[in-house]
């Protein structure tokens, strides 16, 4: 190992900084310093040997592989199915009383010749597997034992300083080779540290020139990890400074080059090549699974990689051109590995919510003020200071600041942190969604809305949140109740819904790699989930969002009902404006939108409502009108989603809630049906022509919206039990309409 050790020095003293650096000297070329580390072979052959001795130590390590080839020799010997049939035709022999059958056992698989199924060679050949199953079982664990020797049994034992050094030269490697005694004698240089010096030798192979030692290197450290668990702990923090360019002095740290210094050298054409190089290295060991599981473990982790990933425009602006795609995709890929796994911390100490609250407050300054450096680095030279982006941020880096917002905020937060920084989360959402407009951030900004209300009505009653007060909703009513900021949210929603295929030639949209996922995620998030419908009659259309009515009634209910009523008249003011919107793209869209905000906020008044004056109000002053204005300038291809929004808008209510509803519906399909006004069809011209045709488009529409409420009338035969809520709605509607619903007594009148 102290060989191997030797060996990785060298070809990292060579390859740790540009080819071309200035201060080079002639010695080391000639000593051959510089062929061993550029020549891949060697290289390759180094990664290899690395492999044998720390992992395999001559154990049989492929016994995994040879138990499956076991098992396909032994059903291939072995077949079950023909044995059988030849028991059943040997009976069948025995019992016609053939001659030849007599003095064979009938019992095949019990009595003296059972057991003979299995041939004798499978059977030792299985035993001598499990022999090497236990080999190199027991040899994964000596690299553990002697970390348990060393350091106790403490997990948080500190790790001695590693042998690995730039230090070495060609000349030195052949006296330690050439000499018969160990170089190595002190009781400290044990064969554990020159193993942790081995791997911080392959973390510099995987920032190798070649691509292809790169590659080598890359899968036996994710390999090693496995055996060397524990020095991913203090590695994580060298790995992202590497990535945001803070490791000035930190050059050669656990095999790591230092990128600070790589931005300050360029190849004979120019180009940073060599930090490229670098960088796409660290960014693959930061994937790996073992390092990625361990910054998921604890906040201040946590908080370092999301302004590493956050912060990556100044790095790619120092970039060559031809790498600025690869890191791209590289960065995005730690991102999705993180997306994939990614689960809620439990705060337990005061280190980790102060770590959290820093982490809120640094994705709300990002957002703020994108002009603002992720890494804000100290700048110490002319060219680094030439180089650096001081524009604004890439949209990207914005984009996955909101989605690290959006998973990050908790129940907890709403109650317990500071309430100037969740004034802060309150304001952030409401100016994305104002600004943004038709950006991916702004759909990511609905789901942070949809997740702070949902959040806010979450019953704090659990025994970890007794005494923690109730969430500050003051930003909430402040937003629905101004004219304009209900103006945005409803253009929000139109934007909110996926593209109209039909306008514009039918493509779709082509989102970036990542933008599909955290405008997924968003999504998710805009309201709780919901098994919406209970009834076998399925959804009408595809285009109507429900999460975007579940959203405006959580909303509403949150912000009270003075405010709601407020709210409600400007909402309703902005479906009807997207009613009538002119021919266009977003047409389709705006027309969903305008049923959607119908059936939250339907949903949220009847909530509202306790009294049958209350409700008879609301129909015919709010509900009713927009309604009839709706349905006669909606095209008949979307009253799908005026459907399915008035039955979301009066789900689970007992029908006197919305026989008002009902009578309104009965009513115009009595007067719109087979309706002629007097025109003879003698004297039917073109006009008259097509007004028959509009009319009996809204007479097919109001008996096509008919059947949304006769849907949701309750089938019980009891007439008595009409006026009686469903027995599995104890959980899904507000209290006021329990309370309000009394004995369930009162019957209805239809």
């Amino acid at each position: 190992c102290f060989n191997l050790m030797d060996i990785t020095c060298v070809i990292a003293k060579g390859t740790v900084d540009c080819e071309s650096k200035s201060d080079e000297s002639q010695s080391d070329k000639k000593e051959g310093g510089l062929s061993i580390s550029t020549d891949a072979k060697v290289c390759n052959e180094v990664i290899e040997i690395s492999e044998l001795l720390l992992t395999r130590r001559g154990a049989q390590y492929q016994s995994g592989s040879g138990k499956t080839i076991w098992r396909g020799q032994k059903e291939i010997l072995v077949d079950f199915f023909l044995t059988s049939e030849c028991d059943y035709i040997q009976n069948i022999l025995l019992r016609a009383d053939d001659e030849s059958q007599r003095g064979l056992n009938s019992l095949y698989k019990d009595g003296e010749e059972s057991g003979k199924n299995i041939s004798r060679c499978l059977l030792v050949n299985r035993i001598h597997i499990a022999n090497q199953t236990l080999t190199a079982s027991a040899s994964s664990q000596i690299p553990r034992r002697l970390k348990k020797l060393r350091d106790g049994a403490g997990t948080n034992a500190t790790i001695p300083a590693s042998l690995f050094t730039l230090e070495m030269n060609m000349e030195t490697l052949q006296s330690h080779l050439g000499s018969e005694e160990s170089p190595y004698k002190g009781g400290n240089c044990t064969s554990l540290r020159a193993c942790e010096a081995v791997i911080d030798g392959l973390c510099n192979l995987s920032c190798h020139p070649n691509i292809n030692v790169r590659g080598n290197a890359l899968s036996i450290t994710d390999f090693l990890m496995t055996r060397f668990g524990w020095v991913v702990k203090h590695r994580t923090s060298r790995l992202l400074s590497a990535i945001s360019l803070r490791d000035d002095d930190l050059k050669g740290v656990d095999g790591i080059p230092s990128t600070q210094e790589l931005v300050t050298q360029v190849n004979a054409q120019g180009r940073r090549t060599r930090l490229a190089e670098v960088v796409k290295g660290v960014l693959k060991l930061v994937s790996l699974p073992k390092i990625l599981k361990h910054m998921m473990w604890n906040e201040t982790d946590r908080f370092e990689l999301v302004k590493t990933v956050c912060g990556t425009q100044r790095l790619l602006s120092l970039l060559p051109p031809e790498d600025v795609a690869k890191v791209v995709y590289y960065v995005n890929s730690i991102f999705l590995l993180f997306r994939s796994r990614n689960f809620s911390l439990l705060r337990v100490s005061q280190a980790d919510q102060m770590a959290h609250e820093s982490c809120l407050e640094f994705l709300i300054d990002m957002l703020q003020d994108g002009s603002k450096s992720a890494t804000a680095p100290d700048e110490k030279s002319d060219e680094v200071a030439d180089d650096s982006d001081a524009g604004e941020m890439h949209w990207r880096d914005r984009l996955v600041a909101s989605w690290f917002l959006l998973q990050f905020v908790d129940e907890k937060d709403l109650v317990t942190t500071k309430p100037q920084l969740m004034s802060k989360v309150w304001t952030t959402c409401f100016t994305l969604i104002k600004e943004e407009v038709g950006q991916p951030i702004q759909r990511v900004s609905l789901g942070l809305l949809g997740r702070l209300v949902s959040l806010a009505l979450v019953d704090m009653s659990q025994p970890e949140s007794i005494g923690a007060g109730q969430p500050d909703v003051s930003l909430l009513r402040e937003f629905f109740t101004s004219e304009q900021a209900c103006k945005a949210l409803g253009n929000a929603l139109v934007y909110d819904h996926r593209e109209d295929t039909s306008v514009g030639g039918g493509h779709g949209a082509q989102w970036s790699s990542g933008v599909q996922e955290i405008i997924r995620d968003a999504t998710a998030n805009l309201s709780t989930r919901t098994l919406f419908p209970f009834q076998r009659v399925s959804v009408k259309t595809s285009i109507y969002k429900l999460q975007h009515s579940q959203l405006l009634c959580s909303a509403l209910l949150a912000i009270g009902y003075k405010n709601a009523k407020v709210a409600v008249g400007y909402l309703l003011a902005q479906a009807t404006e997207l009613v009538a919107s002119p021919p266009s793209e977003d047409q389709r869209n705006q027309q969903c939108t305008a049923a959607e905000i119908f059936g939250g906020v339907c949903r949220a008044m009847l909530l509202y409502s306790t009294t049958p004056e209350d409700r008879e109000i609301i129909w015919d002053t709010l509900l009713l009108p927009f309604l009839e204005d709706a349905v006669q300038k909606t095209p008949t291809y979307i009253i799908g989603a005026y459907f399915d929004a008035c039955r979301w808008g009066i789900h689970h209510f007992p029908p006197k809630h919305f026989f008002p509803l009902l009578k309104f519906t009965v009513m115009k399909v009595q007067t719109t049906l087979w309706q002629r006004d007097g025109v003879e069809e003698t004297e039917q011209g073109s006009g008259v022509a097509t007004a028959m045709a509009d009319r009996f488009a809204l007479q097919s529409k109001w008996l096509y919206f008919i059947q949304s409420v006769l849907i949701e009338l309750d089938g019980e035969d009891d007439v008595g039990a009409t006026s009686k809520l469903p027995w599995y709605t104890a959980g899904l509607l507000h209290d006021n309409v329990l309370a309000s619903e009394g004995s369930n007594d009162e019957e209805i009148e239809l």
